[in-house]
């Protein structure tokens, strides 16, 4: 007997969500036993190509803006059409969306919700309260990427505790990490130009770097968002034209990892980020925020470098000690290659996922 499951998401855009279930959708396809198809909102992104070559049935609803209200019905239509035994869902408003969906569709289908971030801007009213404690009691499961997630949803919401469980972050781990690239990049960041991202302190680091350090730095930024004309006018007033180089949306990043020294990730919040899971598998040291998940995943000098949020002066000392110790940049990395494939596979997560549908169908 198999047991069907249509994924619902925002889009395939770049991103942490998107990619994760991008590379869960290709791993279950090693398992006969579970059906798997996918349903976006908006876009087909960037790694909707990739689905569609791998035979995944892809539905786009082309909603015309975010809070789109026909994409509650045509959830429906589509959920009532394809008759999945699970829906899971992702990103809000989908999670808000079919939240309200499933006031009309089947008591049997089971929904799994996912958290993936310890902060989101509901959580600054209570009148939000009611909107989540409606959202969440629609969902069997809510799948939390970080133990800090967890910990946050339950702060938030206590009443969550049986049906929250976490499930940490994976990624696809390389058969093959070259070692012959030249590293011609100091610095990388990747990652969507917003606020939450914190790009800004990167290059008010760059240049303390340049002036302070009298280091001669090459950083690049990979990603795309709001904030890139603001961020490029930065560049500009602190005069490090010659220092940065914004790349956009790459599809290259596996080249981009291993053409640089470090990556880094100046977050003001994160559940457990892809970008450092994949930088870490790739033997590529990281400098990051120790804010959400990113604690759990890389111990202070051991897998990775933690600086404190907004502090464009210690990330600047932190990338410094890098540059200047390459030993210490490949003990890092052999560290964090270690501990990434231990424990964050996309072949376990997947295990435990499709242990969670079995529970959830045969119970």
């Amino acid at each position: 007997m198999s047991i069907k499951i249509l994924n619902i998401i925002n889009s395939l855009d770049a991103g942490g969500a998107e990619s994760r279930l991008k590379n869960l959708v290709l791993e279950e396809k090693k398992y006969p036993e579970f059906i798997t198809e996918i349903c976006v909102l908006y876009s087909l992104g960037i790694f909707g190509e990739e689905i569609q070559k791998n035979n995944i049935p892809l539905y786009n609803l082309n909603l015309k803006s975010k809070y789109d209200l026909s994409g509650i019905f045509k959830i429906i239509k589509l959920v009532k059409k394809e008759k999945p035994d699970i829906v899971h869902v992702r990103l809000f408003p989908a999670i808000l969306f079919v939240a309200i969906a499933s006031l009309l569709l089947s008591k049997n289908i089971q929904f799994i919700g996912e958290e993936t971030s310890p902060y989101n801007r509901r959580r600054s009213s209570k009148i939000f309260k009611l909107l989540d404690k409606f959202i969440y009691s629609r969902y069997t499961k809510i799948i939390c990427v970080s133990q800090q997630t967890q910990d946050s949803l339950l702060a938030w919401l206590p009443q969550l505790n049986k049906k929250s469980i976490v499930i940490p972050n994976a990624i696809p781990i390389p058969n093959f990490i070259p070692t012959n690239y030249p590293q011609k990049i100091d610095a990388l960041f990747v990652g969507r130009l917003e606020k939450v991202k914190n790009a800004n302190i990167l290059l008010e680091a760059i240049n303390l770097l340049k002036f302070k350090y009298q280091k001669q730095i090459k950083a690049a930024i990979a990603g795309d968002g709001p904030l890139k004309k603001d961020l490029e006018e930065m560049v500009k007033k602190l005069k490090i034209d010659e220092n940065i180089e914004f790349l956009g949306i790459r599809k290259d990043i596996d080249k981009l990892m291993f053409s640089s020294k470090m990556l880094v990730l100046p977050s003001k919040w994160e559940g457990l980020p892809i970008t450092i899971l994949e930088a870490m598998s790739r033997k590529l040291p990281v400098i990051a925020t120790s804010v959400g998940g990113i604690p759990e995943v890389i111990e202070n000098y051991k897998e990775g470098i933690l600086i404190p949020p907004e502090n464009p002066k210690e990330l600047a000392k932190a990338i410094n000690k890098l540059l200047d110790n390459k030993n210490l940049r490949e003990e890092l990395a052999e560290n964090a290659y270690k501990k990434i494939k231990e424990n964050y596979s996309i072949e376990q997560y997947a295990e435990k996922i499709l242990d969670l549908y079995k529970q959830l169908i045969y119970g």
